[in-house]
């Protein structure tokens, strides 16, 4: 089953010989999913992240036409949920944040800051604790609860809140 479907999905259930509906939720259609699980978190691929859209609108507070994501329907079942995501570690010294580092689908020179990326590419990590120092392009996973941000443009449009590093 593709993890695109709507929560509303039905499925006809003929085990018996009368016909059955039942209803699928979120959380069903998600464990049936394309996704693999580790533990309880569902692992995603860049390829799904990659695949947002944009479209452009003003931004009163901006005073500016600012692109915003249009997630998925399969990124909007992930809102929310426990997730581990493998990717290039890029610290964020400028914050003086030590809870606070990006995860990056691309190396350093390729990347959302430096390369031809789009932030789509990016996650911004959020930690409870102060994350361990690593070299640029560590390849690294961190699991955390994702969140989807349309419009707050202190930070990206992914976000991993709670965010651990996975050894």
């Amino acid at each position: 089953m593709a993890l695109g479907c709507k929560s509303d999905q039905r499925v006809e259930n003929t085990s018996d010989n009368s016909k059955h509906i039942d209803t699928l939720s979120q959380q069903e259609i998600l464990t049936t999913s394309v996704f693999q699980k580790e533990g309880d978190a569902f692992i995603v691929p860049w390829k799904y992240l990659m695949s947002v859209k944009f479209e452009e609108q003003y931004n009163e507070k901006m005073g500016m036409e600012v692109s915003l994501p249009i997630f998925s329907d399969t990124l909007k079942m992930l809102d929310g949920k426990k997730v581990q995501v493998e990717g290039f570690y890029i610290p964020v010294d400028e914050t003086g944040n030590e809870k606070i580092v990006i995860l990056s689908a691309y190396p350093f020179a390729q990347c959302f800051f430096c390369g031809k990326a789009g932030v789509e590419s990016i996650i911004d990590i959020l930690s409870p604790k102060k994350l361990p120092v690593l070299k640029v392009d560590t390849k690294i996973k961190f699991r955390g609860r994702l969140k989807l941000n349309r419009d707050n443009f202190d930070y990206l449009i992914y976000v991993l809140e709670e965010a651990e590093m996975v050894k």
